[in-house]
């Protein structure tokens, strides 16, 4: 246990270092409440250096015919919590429970991995068991977030939700799809009309080439559709998936967004693709703010909002495009707490504990960059 602290400690560290304030963490394989042990003693010991919104997957209850089923169980009987609740005593939104996700059953969870062709889920299937999940999250007023990655998975699952939406209406309730990278303009408007969000990835400035090996350039260069997906009014957000796609470095992602550029240097991305360094910055910061219910408190330096911010080591909207992948912070503040400093600021931040096990690598070779 005091290893999984001391990893937690290390990883929110290496966040506040490129000046990231609040995650939403989806999936935790050990979920709700038995694998946030570690978690809970950051914030018992009022440790906790930046916001945790999470949503958790069900997985692991084996006396329960589905994972919707194990929590409901849990989030009912086991250790009940309410979406939007804040388990944190000091914090605002410092760890907080925000619905089921990012997969409802391992059934028809599409594992992507660009290198193959793509993983297409029976279309029966996809209905039938999307049908009875989400109808039960939307009965229990449980917000809820759905991995797919292929348009022809997406195209059955909004079936089933538009159908579900006919007799339990979703009546505001706050959904999402994450990832979507090759999702067409027609279920684009689908998601709108269903008042849903899409929350995409970095996995093609990291996958890129590989996509291209398997699907061609052509393909690639609308994947995903940036500039369909910011017109269509749908709410999005842009995240690093860390540390499954990516290492959680948010400056990559934008720096592949306003680029187009792979981090192999690869153009990934076509011109008329590609986002400007507002609209990709929106997709991290308020954007990403809808999907917790928190767009009028974060993602914003602004009266009535949350005291976060960062100081960073240069102007993301001057600084050469080929240059943003570099930014990092030199102060973050989270809660009007000095996180994380560098530089001048470096007598600012808090001292970190010594990393465990004895044989931790950070003790060795440093953290990110190999920076100690």
């Amino acid at each position: 246990a005091e290893e999984q602290v001391s990893s937690l400690t290390y990883v929110i560290d290496y966040l506040n270092r490129f000046g990231v304030t609040s995650v939403i963490d989806a999936t935790s394989v050990v979920g709700y409440p038995e694998g946030h042990a570690p978690l809970q003693a950051l914030v018992t010991s009022n440790q906790l250096n930046i916001r945790f919104p999470f949503v958790d997957l069900g997985f692991g209850d084996y006396s329960s015919k589905t994972w919707v089923d194990a929590e409901i169980k849990r989030i009912t009987k086991l250790a009940p919590i309410s979406p939007g609740q804040n388990l944190h005593p000091n914090m605002e939104h410092g760890y907080e429970y925000e619905g089921m996700g990012e997969a409802l059953r391992g059934e028809i969870h599409d594992h992507e991995n660009f290198d193959k062709p793509a993983y297409i889920i029976d279309k029966d299937m996809m209905n039938q068991y999307a049908e009875e999940d989400v109808r039960k999250l939307i009965e229990k007023r449980i917000p809820f977030r759905m991995h797919i990655s292929y348009n022809e998975n997406i195209t059955p699952f909004l079936d089933a939700l538009e159908k579900v939406n006919e007799t339990t209406p979703l009546d505001g309730m706050r959904w999402s799809i994450e990832h979507a990278e090759t999702i067409t303009p027609e279920n684009m408007e689908r998601v709108r009309k269903l008042g849903g969000g899409i929350a995409l990835d970095d996995k093609m400035a990291l996958h890129g080439d590989g996509f291209i090996k398997t699907y061609g350039k052509e393909k690639a260069l609308y994947t995903p559709r940036l500039r369909d997906l910011v017109n269509s009014g749908i709410p999005l957000a842009m995240t690093t998936d860390g540390f499954r796609v990516s290492p959680g470095n948010p400056w990559i992602a934008l720096s592949w967004a306003v680029t187009g550029k792979s981090v192999s240097g690869s153009v990934v991305l076509a011109e008329d693709n590609r986002l400007t360094r507002e609209e990709a910055l929106r997709m991290f910061t308020v954007g990403a703010a809808w999907f917790e219910h928190h767009e009028n408190e974060k993602g914003k330096i602004a009266p009535g909002n949350l005291a976060d911010f960062a100081l960073l080591s240069a102007d993301y909207f001057t600084v050469p495009e080929d240059e943003i992948k570099n930014i990092t912070s030199l102060l973050t503040i989270v809660d009007g707490r000095v996180v994380f400093g560098a530089g001048k600021y470096s007598n600012l931040t808090p001292k970190l504990p010594e990393p465990i096990p004895s044989w931790s690598p950070i003790k060795y070779y440093g953290g990110y960059y190999n920076e100690k």
